[in-house]
C-alpha cells in the first residue's frame, strides 16, 4: 500500500511539473531545439539533484541488500517518500507569468499525450517493480518529466505540421479573394510601433486592419486572417517576424504584401541568427516577395539599411528611403524623401518638421517620446501618402496618435510618481532612446528598474554594461531586476564608479514595488526599460522543478 502511495505522489508531481514544463515549451513557440536549449541552461531548477542523489542511494541499499525490501524499512521510506513529494508539490510558490500558459487546443494535445505517456511509464515500472528488489527506481520516473514533454512534442509534430498547413492554406485564398492592400512591416525593432503609428494614421481615411499586438508568425497571422479580416477592410498591415532564414518569406507567401517597410537591421535576436549579415538576409525577403512595381520604404539612417535600399534601387525597383537629423550615415539627407529635421522633445511630447524631396515642409506635433519614434513616424507617413493622404491629414493624424502600449508609454502612477512604461522588448538602439527620453522629463529623481537586454548573442554582454555606462550618467538610482541576469549591468556601473548606495538588486518585480514604495516621491520619474518574458525570469525558472 505505502508503495501505491509514494508512486501516485510521483506522478501527481509529474503532472504538475509537467504543467509548468508546458508553459515553457509553449513560450518557446513548441519548438523542440530551443526547450532543449533552455533546459540545458538550467538543469539545476530543472531536476531535484538532492532527490535523484537521494533516490540513487535507497536504489544501491534495495539492490545490495534486497533483505530490507521485506522488512519495515521500505513501507517507511515509501512513505516518507510520497510526504516528500507531497511538500515539494505545495511548498512551490505561485510565481505571476507575464504571459501566462493559455490551454490552446494544440497544448492541449500535448499536455494530453504527456500525461498519457507518464501514466503508461509508471504502470509498467509498477509491474515490473512486483517482485523486483530494484523497484524503488519506481520513484525516480518524476525526474524525467521533462524529458516526457519533448517526446510528446515531437511525437505530434507530424500532426501539428498538417493542421498548421491547413490553416495556412485557409488563410491564403480568404486573403487573396478579400484583395485588400497590404502593407509588409519588418526589422530588427520598431516594427510593432511602426505598426501602430500606421494604423492609426490611415484609420482616419480608411478602413484598416492590423495585426493586433505581437502577432507576427504565420498561425498569429493566419488567425488574423480567418477571423478578423473582412471584405470591408480595404488595408491590411501585417508585422511580420523572424527567428530564423525563410520566416519573412513564408509571411510573405501567406499575405502578399505589396508595400515593405523596413525598420531596421542591428543585433536583436543574434543569438538565433548567428550573425548580423544572416538578420539583414531574414529581413530582406520581405523586399524580395514585393511585387514588380511594389514600394519598399528604407529606414536610411541605419547603415545595414540604406545598403540594402541602394540594392533594391539598382534591380530598378521603386524605393522610399527616410532619415532623421543629424543624418548618421552619409549621403542619408541627399537621397530620402522624407527627413525630420529641428527635432525638439516637448512637455507634451515631440515636435519636428518633416521636409520632402520637393523642399515641402510640415511642422508635426505628437504625443509620442523618444527620437526613435520620428523614424517610426516618417516611414508611416510614407506609406501613408503613397495610400493616397495629403501631408495636411497626415499632420492631424499623428496629432491624435495614442502612444503604443508599452514603448514610452507616459503615465502617472499614486503619489504623482510620472513612469514612462518601455517594457516591452528592449534593444540598444530603444534602450538609448529611452534614456535620453528619461533626462527629457521634468521632475527630481531619475530611477531606472531593468532586467537588462536579452537575444543579442556574443554582443549581450558588451551591449548590457554599456546600458549600464549610460544610466549613471543619467540616473539617481538604478533597480536591477534579477541578479544573474544584471550583472553586465553592474559591471558598466562600476566601471564608471556609480555609488554602490544608488543601486539596487531585485529578485523580481514584487519586490522592485517595495523598493520603490520606499525610495521614490511625489515629482519623481520612472523608467521600466524592458520585461522580460517568462523563460528568462530567475524565480520562474527555480519554480519549474
Amino acid at each position: 500500500m505505502f508503495f501505491y502511495f509514494a508512486t501516485l505522489t510521483c506522478l501527481v508531481r509529474a503532472v504538475v511539473r509537467t504543467t509548468r514544463g508546458l508553459h515553457i515549451l509553449q513560450l518557446d513557440g513548441y519548438k523542440t531545439g530551443r526547450y532543449l536549449k533552455w533546459i540545458g541552461q538550467h538543469l539545476r531548477n530543472c531536476f531535484e539533484i538532492k532527490e535523484i542523489l537521494t533516490i540513487g542511494g535507497l536504489l544501491i541499499l534495495t539492490a545490495f541488500y534486497p533483505q530490507y525490501s521485506d522488512t519495515w524499512l521500505f513501507p517507511v521510506l515509501c512513505l516518507a517518500w510520497g510526504g516528500f513529494q507531497i511538500y515539494m508539490i505545495t511548498r512551490r510558490k505561485q510565481v505571476e507569468a507575464k504571459k501566462p500558459l493559455v490551454y490552446t487546443a494544440r497544448a492541449k494535445r500535448v499536455f494530453g499525450l504527456s500525461i498519457c505517456l507518464l501514466v503508461g511509464i509508471a504502470t509498467i515500472l509498477v509491474l515490473i517493480a512486483q517482485t523486483s528488489p530494484w523497484r524503488i527506481a519506481i520513484l525516480l520516473f518524476s525526474e524525467v518529466t521533462i524529458i516526457n514533454l519533448t517526446i510528446a512534442n515531437l511525437l505530434l509534430y507530424p500532426l501539428e505540421r498538417t493542421i498548421h498547413g491547413a490553416y495556412f492554406l485557409s488563410a491564403k485564398k480568404r486573403i487573396k479573394t478579400l484583395q485588400p492592400k497590404v502593407i509588409g512591416i519588418t526589422g530588427s525593432y520598431g516594427k510593432t510601433s511602426t505598426k501602430y503609428i500606421l494604423h492609426q494614421i490611415l484609420s482616419q481615411k480608411f478602413n484598416a486592419l492590423m495585426t493586433p499586438d505581437s502577432y507576427n508568425t504565420p498561425m498569429g497571422i493566419c488567425k488574423v486572417i480567418r477571423g478578423d479580416l473582412t471584405a470591408e477592410h480595404e488595408i491590411f498591415i501585417v508585422e511580420m517576424g523572424a527567428y530564423k532564414r525563410g520566416d519573412i518569406r513564408e509571411l510573405c507567401n501567406l499575405a502578399s504584401p505589396q508595400i515593405g517597410i523596413l525598420t531596421a537591421v542591428g543585433p536583436q535576436h543574434l543569438e538565433r541568427f548567428k550573425s548580423i549579415e544572416n538578420i539583414a538576409k531574414t529581413k530582406y525577403e520581405l523586399i524580395e516577395s514585393l511585387p514588380s512595381g511594389g514600394l519598399a520604404v528604407f529606414n536610411c539612417d541605419n547603415e545595414i539599411c540604406a545598403g540594402l535600399a541602394d540594392r533594391r534601387e539598382q534591380d530598378g525597383n521603386p524605393v522610399l528611403r527616410y532619415a532623421t537629423e543629424p543624418f548618421p550615415v552619409a549621403a542619408a539627407a541627399e537621397r530620402a524623401a522624407l527627413t525630420a529635421r529641428n527635432i525638439q522633445h516637448t512637455d507634451e511630447g515631440l515636435a519636428f518638421t518633416i521636409h520632402t524631396s520637393d523642399d515641402t515642409e510640415t511642422e508635426i506635433q505628437t504625443r509620442l517620446l523618444g527620437r526613435h519614434n520620428v523614424s517610426n513616424i516618417l516611414a508611416a507617413t510614407a506609406v501613408a501618402v503613397e495610400c493616397g493622404m495629403t501631408l495636411a491629414e497626415i499632420r492631424v493624424a499623428i496629432a491624435n496618435v495614442e502612444p503604443v502600449p508599452h514603448r514610452l508609454q507616459l503615465t502617472a502612477s499614486e503619489g504623482n510618481v510620472t513612469i514612462i512604461d518601455d517594457s516591452f522588448n528592449s534593444n540598444p538602439v530603444g534602450a538609448k532612446a529611452a534614456l535620453e527620453v528619461l533626462t527629457e522629463i521634468q521632475g527630481g529623481k531619475k530611477v531606472l528598474v531593468t532586467p537588462g537586454m536579452v537575444e543579442l548573442g556574443e554582443r549581450e554582454y558588451e551591449e548590457n554594461k554599456r546600458l549600464g555606462e549610460h544610466a549613471a550618467d543619467v540616473c539617481d538610482l538604478v533597480i536591477l531586476v534579477g541578479p544573474k541576469r544584471t550583472t553586465p549591468i553592474l559591471d558598466g556601473l562600476k566601471a564608471v564608479q556609480y555609488p554602490n548606495q544608488q543601486i539596487i538588486v531585485a529578485l523580481n518585480l514584487e519586490e522592485v514595488k517595495q523598493h520603490l514604495a520606499t525610495q521614490v516621491r511625489a515629482g519623481d520619474v520612472v523608467l521600466f526599460e524592458n520585461d522580460l518574458p517568462d523563460s528568462y525570469n530567475e524565480e520562474q525558472q527555480s519554480a519549474t522543478g
